[in-house]
């Protein structure tokens, strides 16, 4: 066998092996979309116990602020989708859940008794530890269903759930109960969908078809043996 044709050949097969690679990983990635199709959660905290008796408890600011330098221009808000469902521990009492910018949370509770999330430990084999910095205050809140300022919200008896598409911003996550009053008692759970997951597994399982194919090729061409020239025969006179 020629220099050319063990070439081809080591890469034929190194393109075979990649094939089985890609099309396994985008097979898996496709059935796991819509195996979690119905709950499509697929980051999701252990059901987490939230209790004091404040009016609310809150989660620390965070900040979103994607931007792409190359194109000048914010990105991702459809890359990912938040998912948090809440229920109260007291099935008489209504919950709230609601996502709003910091500025008007703070506004919202200022002088109101409230503790916010400062660690959340979720691990696989103990259950969830959530720690709290308490803030004072006298004041009573207005009941959050009668503000305006969410960018997405529920409210009412049950497991509640929101889903949001982050945007850029500082944003805050809040639970409440339904009717504003103090003591919170609730479970709940934090998820991200990914929307887009199902399309990269079939790009993924797609592309290693394509090499699947040009590897088989180039193993082919490269074990083919030559044609043997037939000499005629020589006739004698």
């Amino acid at each position: 066998m020629s220099g050319g044709k063990i070439a081809l050949l080591v890469f034929g097969i190194i393109f075979l092996v990649g094939a089985l690679v890609l099309m396994a990983g985008g097979g898996g990635l496709m059935w796991l979309s819509r195996s979690l199709e119905n709950d499509n959660s697929l980051f999701a905290s252990r059901t987490t116990h939230l209790q004091e008796d404040s009016y609310a408890i809150i989660s620390e600011p965070f900040d979103i602020d994607w931007y792409d330098e190359s194109e000048g221009t914010r990105w991702g808000f459809d890359f990912v989708k938040v998912k948090v469902e809440v229920e109260n521990k007291d099935s008489s009492k209504g919950t709230f859940v609601g996502i709003a910018r910091e500025t008007d949370v703070d506004d919202y509770l200022s002088g109101v008794r409230y503790h916010e999330i400062t660690d959340w430990a979720s691990d696989r084999f103990d259950d969830p530890e959530v720690d709290y910095r308490p803030h004072s205050g006298d004041l009573t809140p207005s009941g959050p269903t009668t503000e305006a300022f969410w960018e997405v919200s529920a409210h009412g008896s049950g497991r509640q759930t929101i889903e949001w598409q982050p945007e850029m911003g500082r944003w805050v996550l809040v639970v409440m109960n339904e009717d504003g009053s103090a003591g919170i008692d609730v479970s709940g759970t934090l998820g991200a969908e990914l929307p887009w997951l199902y399309w990269l597994g079939l790009g993924l399982f797609l592309v290693g078809f394509l090499t699947l194919v040009g590897g088989a090729v180039m193993v082919y061409f490269a074990a083919r043996s030559p044609k043997q020239t037939v000499m005629p025969a020589r006739t004698t006179a």
